[in-house]
């Protein structure tokens, strides 16, 4: 048998790869869908699976194409993929290299809801402690919904089933499509003002696209802000809105909504029964008790006799009262010695005795410093008038008074012959006045 005509696996995968690579339908494709098993590797690369809802291809995007990504390709994102088919030799399978990413119209939606729910949560905004609480017993409920939908009709009639009391508003609003937004806020803004207990914001089940009215950061914030209670219905009991985290009560329908914003009569009439049979059996129990009781008081001896009563209180009061008379002795007596040893205390470290013999003290030293002080000032005088008498004895006018005299030239007293000259002018000082002369001639005891 010839083994010439048969290839081998390798041989057929590269003409199959060459197949591929070389059909202008698979060097340029673009493909929609869901991102599944992403792996990032350390070189850059992303590895990962597309898929919908039939079926799944292999793909990679190298690292030259994926560092110039806008997003962080993660599991569940929709995206749309430019890239080439071709088949990996090793594995001998196809696979789409990747050229280019981009989240989808719808996953762009997904990904700013996946923001918007993150920024909300960490201000808190989904906490319990923002849940206004629902009234028990609303006495008005307005609904912010579509006047001709079934969700609608499905909320009336359970109301009126449930508590026919409640008196209901309506107020017709755009749920989906374009405006809904704002529609929706407007409405919750005049719901606010009308003062009801209870306001529900419902529509019924559609598809992601018919329900991302509800998925809004605005409409959110507004559910967060609203002064009256909310109770949120969007679509069936899969689906979850950005709106039920904000609200005071997500329902999962609007009929459960509806259910509950109030109560079911049927309960309320149960409980008002259970209420009234328990309200009767502990009132017929406290009349028995009581009934025994007043029996037993009227068979009671002393009050067959009341003067015993009377007897054994008066007694125990003269007990009270000579018991009362001993403490208040006793307390009296204390009290005195306390008093007596603190007078004795005081008394002992009274400052009058030492005041006294300070007082002596003080006298004694004033009486001394007088006598001191009237021998300092006669001796004083004393020396004052002998001093004075010194002075007079040496005062020049006392010694010109005696027959002296002073002669003085240019201001200065002469007082040797030697300090004159012929011709000079002096001045003579007597003792009833001054002699102005001119010297003519002047002798010295030591001159010739």
């Amino acid at each position: 048998m010839e083994n010439s005509k048969y290839l081998s696996v390798g041989a057929l995968t590269k003409y199959l790869k060459y197949k591929f690579d070389q059909d202008p339908y698979l060097t340029r494709v673009f493909i929609k869908g869901e991102l599944s098993n992403v792996k990032k590797h350390t070189s850059g690369h992303i590895f990962f699976a597309l898929k919908d809802g039939n079926a799944v291809i292999r793909a990679i995007m190298f690292s030259r194409s994926a560092n110039g990504l806008k997003f962080e390709p993660e599991e569940g994102q929709s995206v749309l993929i430019q890239g080439r088919i071709s088949i990996f030799e090793s594995s001998g399978q196809y696979q789409i290299y990747a050229d280019s990413m981009e989240i989808d119209g719808v996953g762009l939606l997904f990904e700013q809801l996946e923001k918007d729910k993150k920024e909300l949560a960490e201000k808190g905004y989904f906490d319990a402690d923002h849940k206004k609480a629902i009234p028990a017993y609303p006495g008005s409920i307005t609904i912010i919904s579509s006047e001709t939908s079934a969700a609608y009709r499905d909320m009336i009639t359970t109301l009126r089933r449930r508590y026919p009391l409640v008196k209901v508003s309506m107020i017709n609003t755009l749920m989906q499509g374009r405006g809904s937004k704002q529609a929706v806020i407007d409405s919750l803004e005049y719901a606010d003002k009308l003062n009801s207990d209870v306001i529900i914001l419902a529509r019924g089940g559609g598809s992601i696209e018919d329900l991302w009215t509800f998925n809004e950061k605005d409409v959110s914030l507004k559910v967060f802000n609203m002064k009256t209670p909310v109770i949120t219905g969007i679509g069936h009991e899969t689906d979850t809105t950005l709106v039920d985290f904000v609200s005071d009560i997500r329902a999962a329908t609007p009929t459960a909504a509806a259910e509950v914003a109030v109560p079911n009569v049927r309960d309320i009439a149960e409980r008002l029964q259970q209420s009234d049979t328990f309200m009767m059996r502990s009132i017929s129990k406290r009349i028995d008790m009581h009934k025994k009781r007043l029996e037993a008081l009227s068979n009671y001896y002393k009050l067959k006799n009341p003067e015993l009563l009377y007897d054994q209180q008066t007694e125990k009061l003269a007990t009270l009262k000579t018991n009362l008379d001993t403490r208040m002795n006793v307390i009296l007596r204390e009290k005195r010695y306390q008093h007596a040893g603190i007078k004795d205390k005081i008394e002992y470290k009274s400052p009058t005795p030492m005041i006294g013999r300070y007082k002596e003290i003080l006298n004694e030293t004033k009486t001394r410093l007088d006598d001191e002080m009237t021998d300092k000032i006669r001796d004083r005088k004393k020396e004052l008038s002998s001093t004075i008498e010194l002075l007079n004895s040496l005062s020049p006018t006392n010694i010109l008074l005696r027959g002296y005299s002073f002669t003085t030239k240019n201001g200065s007293i002469v007082r040797q012959s030697e300090e004159l000259d012929t011709g000079d002018e002096i001045e003579t000082t007597l003792g009833d006045g001054r002699i102005t002369s001119k010297v003519t001639e002047v002798k010295n005891s030591d001159r010739e």
